[in-house]
């Protein structure tokens, strides 16, 4: 790729760095001088402030020590009674004027009372300190103690003062002292020299930090300071003194701020033009990448670009345009019509699309049309075309974008063939198919037989089908027009345009329906047949059972008889002996009773049952048999078994053949043998299974028994158990059978629990 004009190298950042280098080099000289020489003119000024402030302090120092020795003349002079009080207070007077610092000059006997001095008042003024402060009192106790002058503490008043206290003795008994107050300010102010003054700034401080002269001043000076022992007065005074203005070269500050800032401005410029050539660079750097990206792009694209100019002629084929043709960008550029790529069977088709291009007739789903490849094969592609503008905008040429339809267009076939056949399929069906929309209900297909089944309402686009319970997809719905039975599915799906539709599959049932009314009806007839057979065989079990009530009545009533003859005859005994005929009479009455319920034929109902008054009948029908093939019914129920929804008859009719096919099984079998029935049952999920176990043979075929006819007994039907599951289906329960692991045969009924039979699910009679 060619590189732009205006393109910096990446190792054309060195001058740069090299650049930043010197100047920031210089200024750093810059800076380095300046704080070499700032810190040569700090250590200068604090040597001079250490070497004036020790002069100050020796000066003081001296004048001090000066008034100290003129108040120990005057001290020897009283001691030796050669200076009375007008000479005392005539020597203070020249001492004071001498002195402007000095306050007070007095002197006081051994018991600290007042003699004579300066100044003459009857009464202390406010601002001297009086005779009784402690810190002064404490001073002439020093004093007089010690033998020798002695300065008390800082005292306090207007403003701070020190005295110095001068013992005197006669002999060595304390005879008094001479007392001289000092002005702390006005002895800085008038024992320093004004040239120190201008240079520094001196405040005496205590030793706590406290400033004490001069009173205007609060604070310790900052910056370049310097402090020494103001001693002899006062105790941890301290004078601290600092420079007050350091001299400066004006014109060399000046010169080195003006060259930092020539260089902070060039260093700015150059930070400008640094970043303009790195804003440069980096465009020119997404410039490439845009490129790049760009003819990625366009290599991976399936879709083949071509571009033409004005006068027809290819100036641009992409590589998805040189695959698509065969023939390699260099043999298609510059190339004019006819194209190598047109087939000759569709010259003038391409031509004319052509011709249409360069008018500017582009229709917007483009021209369809059909190529040809180097090898011969043709192909069909779908051609869009639009003005080809530069970055100028002006109009250079059209650009055009290829798809190959080849695969869509077969696939569009094979799409519509098999939509041919799907329709030829559905038309074909015997069962009604429609679709509906999801969401307006409108018919959007049905086939022939729909057309021929249902009509269609005249006052809306849909058909009259049956409809569906609420929330019900598949549903046994009656046709109210032709009274017929049809099964109607519903699916949710998605239609040919995406749209979501109903399917519905509507199949005829009637036939379905009236074979199994007709397969009920024979079920109904051979329960009954069954129960009466079953009946004939109990027949004469039945005739011994009832002749035992009959013969105790008949015993009764002679013995009734036989009470009332006697004289006097029997009442009460023969009253006892009618109550037993009447309960003998009672129980062949229930013996009958329950013969013609289980016999008769009647119309099924739904009623809570129990399990425990359902064996009831059965137990009782089956007593005589049991004792006849000498069984024995063991009944095993747990407690609070629930209430189930069923019909008693039909039900009973179950637990009676279920009951009588397993005595019968172990009739047959060898002395001595077990010969035991065990019923059960148990609540397992939503239903209760009720288990009747038997000790016989067991069956020969798993799935025999619920065949119709047949049979292990050579005088039975072969219809019971059949009948038997046929009722448990009706209560929506089942029947199933497996071997006794003890031996023999073990039937399960399951019952469901949940819900109420529906009165239409049971057979009618």
């Amino acid at each position: 790729m060619r590189v732009p004009s205006f393109y910096v190298p990446p190792h054309g950042r060195m001058p740069w760095l090299l650049a930043h280098g010197a100047i920031g080099l210089v200024l750093l000289m810059l800076v380095g001088y300046a704080w070499i020489d700032h810190r040569q003119t700090h250590i200068t000024q604090q040597a001079a402030l250490a070497q004036d402030l020790l002069w100050q302090q020796q000066g003081i120092r001296l004048h001090l020590q000066t008034n100290q020795n003129v108040l120990e003349n005057l001290a020897y002079g009283l001691a030796a009674r050669a200076i009375k009080p007008g000479d005392f207070v005539a020597r203070a007077d020249a001492l004071m004027k001498m002195n402007p610092e000095m306050q007070s000059l007095e002197f006081v006997d051994a018991k600290g009372a007042r003699e004579g001095g300066l100044p003459i008042y009857s009464d202390r003024p406010n601002s001297l300190i009086p005779l009784d402060n402690d810190q002064l009192v404490e001073a002439i106790d020093g004093a007089a103690t010690l033998g020798h002058a002695v300065y008390s503490n800082v005292i306090l008043r207007n403003e701070p003062m020190v005295a110095l206290v001068v013992p005197y003795f006669t002999g060595s008994v304390y005879s008094g002292s001479v007392l001289a107050t000092y002005s702390l300010p006005q002895l800085l102010q008038q024992r320093i020299p004004w040239w120190i003054v201008q240079r520094y700034d001196l405040v005496l401080i205590d030793g706590r930090g406290a400033v004490m002269a001069p009173s205007r001043v609060e604070a310790v000076p900052t910056g370049i300071t310097q402090s020494i022992g103001f001693e002899p007065p006062g105790h941890e005074l301290k004078l601290v003194a600092s420079v007050r203005e350091a001299p400066r070269a004006g014109r060399q500050l000046w010169l080195l701020g003006a060259v930092i800032v020539l260089l902070a401005v060039l260093w700015w410029v150059l930070l400008l033009l640094r970043q303009r050539m790195g804003e440069r660079h980096r465009a020119e750097a997404a410039l490439q990448d845009e490129m790049r990206f760009r003819s990625a792009m366009e290599d991976s694209l399936m879709t083949g670009l071509r571009a033409m100019d004005l006068e027809g002629r290819i100036i641009y084929v992409n590589p998805a345009f040189c695959r698509m043709v065969g023939w390699r960008a260099e043999e298609l550029l510059g190339h004019v019509p006819p194209m190598p790529y047109w087939p000759p069977e569709a010259l003038e088709e391409c031509a004319a699309a052509h011709r249409a291009i360069l008018d500017g007739q582009t229709p917007p789903n483009g021209f369809p049309l059909r190529f040809m490849r180097r090898n011969g094969d043709r192909f069909d592609v779908r051609l869009y075309s639009s003005r080809l503008v530069d970055g100028r905008g002006e109009y250079r040429g059209w650009m055009a974008s290829m798809y190959d339809v080849t695969e869509i267009k077969r696939e569009r076939e094979a799409l519509a063939a098999s939509r041919t056949q799907l329709l030829t399929v559905l038309e074909g069906l015997e069962a009604a198919v429609s679709v509906t929309d999801a969401e307006t209900g409108r018919l959007l297909y049905r086939n022939r037989h729909h057309a021929d089944t249902f009509m269609l309402n005249p006052e809306a686009d849909c058909c009259l089908v049956p409809l569906l319970p609420a929330g019900s997809l598949a549903a046994d719905c009656n046709d109210p027009a032709s009274g017929r039975w049809y099964h109607m599915q519903r699916r949710s799906i998605d239609w040919v345009d995406g749209r979501r539709v109903w399917l519905d599959i509507v199949s005829d049932i009637t036939e379905q329906r009236v074979a199994a009314e007709v397969t009920r009806m024979q079920s109904e007839k051979l329960q009954h047949t069954a129960r009466l057979v079953s009946m004939g065989e109990l027949a004469s079990s039945l005739a011994h059972e009832l002749n035992q009530p009959l013969a105790a009545i008949g015993s009764y009533a002679a013995a009734g008889d036989e009470m009332l003859g006697l004289h006097p005859p029997r009442v009460q005994r023969a009253r006892e002996v009618m109550v037993k005929m009447g309960e003998q009479a009672h129980r062949a009455g229930q013996i009958i009773r329950g013969i013609r319920n289980f016999v008769a034929k009647r119309a099924p109902r739904a009623e809570p049952c129990r399990l425990e008054e359902l064996l009831a009948v059965p137990l009782q029908l089956l007593e005589p048999l049991t004792r006849q093939t000498r069984a024995r019914i063991r009944v095993e129920l747990p407690p609070s078994l629930p209430v189930f929804p069923g019909d008693p008859v039909m039900l009973e009719q179950v637990l009676f053949n279920l009951l009588k096919n397993g005595l019968e099984a172990m009739s047959g079998m060898a002395e001595g043998a077990p010969r035991e029935i065990r019923v059960s049952a148990q609540v397992v999920g939503d239903g209760l299974e009720i288990a009747i176990a038997d000790c016989g043979p067991g069956m020969p075929q798993p799935d025999g028994p619920f065949q119709p006819f047949f049979s292990t007994k050579p005088e039975g039907l072969g219809v019971g158990l059949n009948i038997c599951r046929s009722v448990l289906e009706q209560h929506r329960g089942h029947l199933r059978v497996e071997p006794n692991p003890g031996g023999g045969t073990r039937f399960i009924c399951r019952l469901p629990l949940a819900g109420a039979l529906i009165t239409e699910d049971l057979p009618q009679a």
